[in-house]
């Protein structure tokens, strides 16, 4: 709420609020516990098990990967933290991230009060800001969704909430109109900057795309800010120390053992060239011959890197790599690119959710409680532009929304859309869409119809031309994919054969749905139709040493041993320690299938050399020399 200001009648602001975040509390209990009876409630896809299994290893003395960083290390740091406190599990994660979650709607609701403070007479409401941007958070149920999912949205959503209305509450100190205070004592600039240096530099360990650039901004803010007076220097020198707390560990751990330096983590390339390779949509479509997690594409993205340099790489040249080639497409054809980043600023603001990580859907599927979160995406996106209009009119506030919004638009265009990348910038059209409100009702109090007439026209067109209109089309074969895995874990195999048979209509011309449905079809008996897409999968992605030897395998059901043995062959070239294994176990079962017993102890020989301690290996070994 404004200062000095009070509202002349109806509900008090700090009652609406105490409302507002208990009944975000009920919707978050209801949640959990729904959660946890569902079907799906300990399921994980891969990259939150990734997350899940790294923090678990750490918080029990583990050391953490080799090697420079290829993944953001903000989420399994939080993991750690409250595995070490809570023991390992899933209720103690959701439950801190719907703490932050309840934190996320009170401080959009400071923001919005803030939002409107100043000198200008006439300005909108305070209250009703605060109030209806709150109301909104509450009914978005994305917020509540990725709180419940084991991946760093929720933190991610936090520390821009959190930057975004320190900044606010800076840019008021700056201007020397309300100096920050902590009761009476008051907080020294370069202490507030510093806290929001700390704030974005946290950020940027969960979000690189997006608080990189609000590290680099936001100095730069500070400092013209007090141009004039100079006085930005100090402050935003302290801005560039606070990130640093957070972002000199990871650095300095790839720099000493890469000898480059690599911001945060290694695995942005690919995702550069996912967002503006040739064929992009402007959403999450990685090329055929990669699978969708992300541990399958950082793996996958690299073999084909070596491939086509034809040496070994680091991560850190791997994504080099990729962000090279990106720029090499762009170059070649740069009216395509602008037509595509183009595309892409009108799908931020569409109204589809792009999921990315397949549980989410599963949980609006079985997760009654979010049926009352009605407020869509399609309707804050329209309503925020205008009231962003209406911000830049008024002359308040607009250095700081500008900012933030822009590096967020900024950090999806220069990759793809999807609903995780973009929730880090709803809490600010969120806030938007409320001064808007807030806008309307005053200009309707006073009979000012044709200002709010022309805007409201504005924010249908906006509707029915962008945010409501079907501009991409959401493919869920990952989706179903992760449900098949989820039955073959659970030994349901009749589920998972629907699963992937389902993943495989949706996305027919995708190397995982094809290996997934082949599977299904060779267990079912139907071996020239797996064989038949296994040939489609291979010819995609040669460099797969375990689709090899399916492939391989499958060809043995139909006596086709000579091109098993060149599967398994070239399976054993390029293949980890576990897959050369497997390739020298099928090639000595099929010398010994035609014969050759001397030649299958070469090949037990060999995967002993591999695997010297494997115990199976050695009998078998002794079994066949013990043959006459």
């Amino acid at each position: 709420m404004a200062r000095n200001e009070t509202p002349k009648k109806g509900i008090h602001p700090a009652v609406a609020l105490a409302a507002i975040v208990a009944a975000g509390l009920v919707v978050r209990l209801v949640f959990l516990v729904q959660i946890e009876r569902s079907e799906f409630g300990g399921v994980l896809s891969l990259d939150s098990r990734f997350y899940y299994d790294l923090a678990r290893a750490i918080s029990a003395g583990g050391a953490p990967p080799a090697g420079a960083l290829d993944f953001n290390p903000l989420y399994p740091a939080f993991l750690v933290v409250v595995f070490k406190l809570f023991g390992a599990g899933l209720l103690a994660p959701r439950i801190a991230q719907f703490a932050l979650g309840l934190f996320t709607i009170a401080l959009i609701y400071a923001a919005g009060a803030r939002l409107v403070e100043g000198p200008r007479k006439g300005r909108p409401s305070a209250a009703i800001t605060a109030i209806a941007a709150a109301t909104m958070a509450l009914l978005y149920r994305q917020f509540v969704l990725y709180e419940g999912t084991i991946i760093a949205t929720a933190l991610e959503v936090f520390l821009v909430t959190a930057s975004f209305m320190l900044a606010l509450a800076l840019d008021e100190d700056l201007r020397g109109e309300r100096p920050m205070r902590l009761r009476t004592r008051r907080i020294p600039q370069w202490v507030s900057s510093c806290i929001l240096g700390a704030l974005l530099g946290a950020g940027a360990l969960g979000r690189p795309n997006f608080f990189l650039l609000l590290v680099a901004a936001v100095p730069v803010w500070i400092l013209l800010r007090n141009l004039r007076k100079r006085r930005g220097m100090v402050p935003a020198l302290s801005c560039l120390a606070g990130a640093a707390l957070f972002l000199a560990p990871p650095i300095v751990y790839g720099a000493a053992l890469t000898g480059r330096v690599v911001p945060v983590s290694a695995h942005g390339g690919i995702n550069f060239y996912i967002g503006n390779r040739p064929g992009s949509t402007g959403v999450f479509q990685p090329p055929a011959d990669m699978r969708a997690d992300m541990r399958g594409m950082i793996e996958d993205a690299k073999l084909k890197a070596e491939a086509e340099t034809g040496r070994a790489m680091t991560q850190p040249e791997v994504s080099g790599y990729y962000v090279r080639k990106a720029l090499g497409e762009i170059g070649r054809d740069p009216a395509w690119w602008l037509g595509l980043v183009g595309r892409k600023f009108l799908v931020f603001f569409n109204g589809i959710e792009v999921p990315d990580v397949p549980n989410v859907i599963f949980y609006e599927k079985s997760c009654g409680v979010l049926a009352f979160l009605f407020l869509p995406f399609a309707v804050i996106a329209p309503l925020g532009l205008c009231g962003l209009v209406v911000l830049f009119r008024s002359g308040r506030n607009r250095s700081v929304v500008s900012l933030f919004l822009g590096c967020a638009i900024a950090s999806v265009l220069l990759f793809f859309v999807n609903a995780r990348y973009r929730l880090p910038a709803v809490p600010i059209l969120i806030l938007l869409a409320a001064f808007f409100v807030a806008w309307a009702v005053r200009e309707i109090s006073r009979r000012r119809l044709k200002s709010v007439a022309i805007m409201i026209a504005a924010a249908l067109a906006l509707f029915f031309l962008v945010s409501h209109r079907t501009m991409v089309r959401v493919n869920e074969s990952a989706a179903y994919t992760f449900l098949g895995n989820y039955y073959i874990a659970n030994k349901d195999e009749a589920k998972a054969a629907e699963a992937f048979a389902e993943a495989y209509r949706l996305d027919p011309e995708h190397v995982e749905a094809m290996i997934n449905y082949a599977r299904i079809l060779r267990k079912r008996g139907e071996a020239q139709t797996s064989v038949d897409l296994y040939a489609r999968a291979y010819a995609l992605m040669p460099r797969f040493p375990r689709l090899a030897i399916e492939y391989g395998s499958a060809l043995e059901l139909l006596g086709r041993r000579a091109e098993a043995r060149r599967l398994y062959e070239h399976a054993l070239s390029i293949g980890r320690p576990g897959e050369q294994v497997l390739a020298c176990r099928l090639l000595a079962q099929a010398a010994l299938a035609e014969g050759r017993r001397d030649e299958a102890i070469v090949w037990v020989k060999r995967a002993l050399s591999i695997a010297p301690d494997d115990a199976k290996l050695a009998g078998m070994l002794e079994w066949l020399e013990g043959m006459r």
